[in-house]
């Protein structure tokens, strides 16, 4: 009976790795591509961020934290952040809500259901570009979808600006929202149908009321999905850009101007490409205070209880 040699002195072998070992270098590739892609441009724009440089001359000058000294000191970034935390808020209510409000109703038995599922991930399949161009058309208060149906049924006399300056932001973010609450209605919605029956019956036995059985059998499970889909719609409204530049491109004025936008006319517009690497690292500290903050409250209340019920 023919036997397998044993590995030649020298040889690589698999068997000779434990798996962890191997499993790291067969994970080595990525890593080392998510390092290129990734870590280096994470890197430099750091390091540009130190520096004053210039274009014309192909120059640079390092200027330690001056950048960030000045962005700080300029009410432009201010108003700017102000605008990122309302606009990021905004699109985080109107998604979290669509997302719950979508998947309780997906999640109940009709006619069509399977249709509605289907059609419901539409949206997210769609580009931030293409929301944008969509949602201005239909805002339009020339040929605009709404202000159509607004004046056929005679809520309003003359059309509504919802680009104006106090409308912006708002109709921004719920395009927005619009095209990202898909994803939390499949978070949520796969949660949902893990929920045992009999914890329905038993609320119903006690005769909770519709909120009643939402408070304490169906968020207590959806509370980590939530959480998930809270962070991921904020970092997605805190970075946007697409759906600015398309529908106000900042404006009318800089009522709808972002950090992203800030960094986009520093970087682009005045060529102060220092300036704009230090604002966008300060918008990503301004991410993470946010996602933070969020955690925080969606599970600060749970852990605090069980502290309590085990003192």
């Amino acid at each position: 009976m023919a036997t397998t040699a044993p590995p030649a002195p020298g040889r690589w072998s698999s068997s000779r790795l434990s798996e962890g070992k191997f499993a790291a270098l067969l994970a080595l590739p990525v890593i080392l591509i998510l390092l290129a892609i990734v870590g280096y441009p994470t890197i430099y724009s750091l390091w540009m961020s130190l520096h004053d440089i210039d274009l014309i001359f192909g120059k640079t000058f390092p200027v330690g934290l001056l950048n960030y000294q000045e962005a700080l000191a300029n009410p432009q970034f201010w108003h700017a952040t102000f605008v990122t935390i309302y606009y990021t808020a905004l699109v985080t209510i109107f998604a979290v809500s669509i997302a719950v409000g979508g998947a309780l109703l997906l999640n109940e038995t009709f006619k069509g259901r399977a249709f509605v599922m289907a059609l419901v991930i539409l949206p997210w399949a769609v580009s931030l570009y293409a929301t944008a161009i969509v949602w201005k058309y239909i805002y339009s208060p020339e040929w605009g979808l709404i202000n159509a149906i607004l004046l056929r049924i005679g809520i309003v006399k003359d059309p509504v600006l919802f680009l104006s300056e106090k409308g912006a932001v708002p109709a921004m973010a719920v395009a927005h929202a619009w095209q990202i609450a898909p994803l939390g209605i499949y978070f949520v919605l796969a949660t949902l149908q893990i929920i045992p029956q009999d914890l329905y019956k038993a609320a119903k036995v006690d005769r909770l009321g519709p909120f009643g059985r939402f408070r304490h059998v169906v968020l207590p499970y959806i509370k980590t999905p939530l959480a998930i889909v809270t962070v991921l719609v904020t970092v997605e409204a805190a970075r946007a850009f697409d759906i600015i530049f398309f529908m106000t491109g900042g404006g009318p004025g800089d009522v709808s101007t972002t950090l992203t936008w800030d960094i986009y006319r520093r970087s682009f517009v005045n060529r102060d490409l220092g300036s704009g690497a230090a604002v966008g690292w300060l918008l990503v500290i301004l991410t993470f205070i946010i996602t933070t903050i969020s955690f925080l409250l969606l599970f600060g209340n749970e852990r605090r209880r069980k502290r309590e019920g085990a003192s």
